[in-house]
């Protein structure tokens, strides 16, 4: 099974450790939607703390995220966000999400999206992230995905 589309399963305690990330995407939905025309982040909400929420991922300590590490802090959100655990997020449960998880829920005609979709979504985030394009983010990289406001 690719990174892409393994299954991560996702325990209680994973699910409460979900704040750093929800935070994360909060920020990164703030860029899409508040700075549609390039305008900084910083001039309208604070940064979030990527590098501790990437500590918090980081789970073989290179201090990057890898597509795995990125993988289950997604399905963590993805499950924390699921509020009537139905297995779809509707765009209300999306308040707070990237620019790629809001395009792929409004292009659906039921205004939902799985898992797959939802992961799918955010790995398109983790490639416009990654500049370098050595398959790790930094948290340099989310940085200034966020202020860019992709």
């Amino acid at each position: 099974m690719s990174p892409r589309t393994a299954q991560v399963p996702v325990s209680h305690a994973a699910r409460r450790d979900g704040r750093a990330w929800r935070m994360a995407l909060a920020a990164l939905c703030a860029a899409a939607a508040l700075a549609p025309s390039g305008a900084s982040i910083a001039q309208t909400t604070p940064m979030p703390d990527v590098k501790a929420w990437v500590k918090q991922h980081d789970k073989n300590g290179d201090g990057t995220l890898d597509r795995g590490e990125f993988q289950s802090a997604v399905i963590e959100s993805f499950y924390f966000r699921d509020k009537n655990k139905n297995g779809y997020l509707a765009i209300e449960e999306l308040k707070e999400a990237s620019p790629e998880a809001l395009r792929a829920v409004k292009r659906k005609s039921s205004g939902q999206i799985t898992l797959q979709e939802y992961v799918n979504a955010t790995f398109r985030d983790f490639d416009a992230a990654d500049t370098d394009g050595d398959g790790l983010l930094t948290a340099e990289e989310i940085e200034t995905y966020i202020r860019k406001g992709k």
